[in-house]
């Protein structure tokens, strides 16, 4: 009978976790299983699949390595609001003794594949903003794909990453909708009494516009034919609001927010 041992390292701890006995020629799985805000790595053999399938033809020794969530790993908590607004999850980030301010959050706009942060001088996704929120003059459907990356560097000691860290990424890239031009409103950003366009409507088809209020109640009714766009105004007074749109056969709702 041989031995097969699995050892589980974090940083410089390693900590025999179990010894095994199995028949030669036997085919075996190791599963390396992270804990909370830390990700497999590597095995000691070099292979980086955590689930694995092994033959035991002798006796050896099997190492998980395992890293801390930081860097592009992070995956901060973003909060996606009315396909709209981006927001990061900052008392869900805190709460884990990470300490920032608005300018040490920036916002980008994938190009192709998402920038890692040691590319430097080679990354070439886009600058969309900073703070906690994102917002841009449109809905965020069918525009891309974003992300965020905060400086961690003023976080007291202790905590489990320091410097630069990347928020998960939010999708809002759709060939289908690029392809279909549905109905897209904006700005949806705006002050009361603002102008908006409501574009890529099918011009043969009669399209009719309902704004109401987030508690239902109907604040403005259109109806136009032949048109590929039209003009709205923003409500009147601050607060969430919904465009139903039905074109045709097709019903699309849509919603923008009137600041102070």
């Amino acid at each position: 009978m041989l031995r097969k041992l699995l050892y589980i390292l974090f940083l410089a701890l390693t900590v025999p976790t179990m010894a095994i006995e199995v028949p030669c020629g036997t085919w075996i799985e190791l599963r390396a299983t992270a804990i909370e805000d830390w990700h497999f790595d590597h095995w000691s053999d070099g292979d980086t699949s955590a689930v694995r399938q092994v033959e035991v033809l002798s006796n050896a020794h099997y190492i998980a390595y395992f890293a801390p969530n930081c860097g592009d790993y992070a995956a901060l908590p973003v909060v996606s609001l009315y396909e709209w607004l981006l927001m990061l999850d900052v008392r869900t980030i805190q709460s884990k003794g990470y300490l920032f301010s608005p300018e040490n959050v920036t916002w980008y706009r994938v190009r192709g594949v998402p920038d890692k942060l040691e590319d430097g001088a080679s990354a070439d996704d886009e600058i969309c903003g900073t703070g906690y929120y994102l917002t841009i003059d449109r809905s965020l459907i069918g525009t891309g794909d974003y992300y965020a990356i905060v400086d961690m560097s003023y976080s007291p000691s202790g905590v489990l990453c320091n410097g630069l860290m990347r928020s998960e990424l939010i999708h809002y890239s759709s060939a289908e909708a690029t392809e279909r031009r549905v109905p897209i409103l904006e700005p949806t950003f705006v002050h009361a009494g603002e102008e908006q366009r409501l574009l890529h409507l099918n011009p043969a088809n009669e399209t009719k516009v309902t704004v109401s209020d987030m508690a239902g109640r109907t604040i403005q009714q259109l109806k136009v034919d032949g048109t590929e766009r039209m003009t709205l105004y923003a409500a009147p007074a601050a607060g969430s609001y919904q465009v139903t749109v039905i074109n045709g056969t097709e019903k699309y709702v849509l919603r923008y927010m009137v600041v102070k």
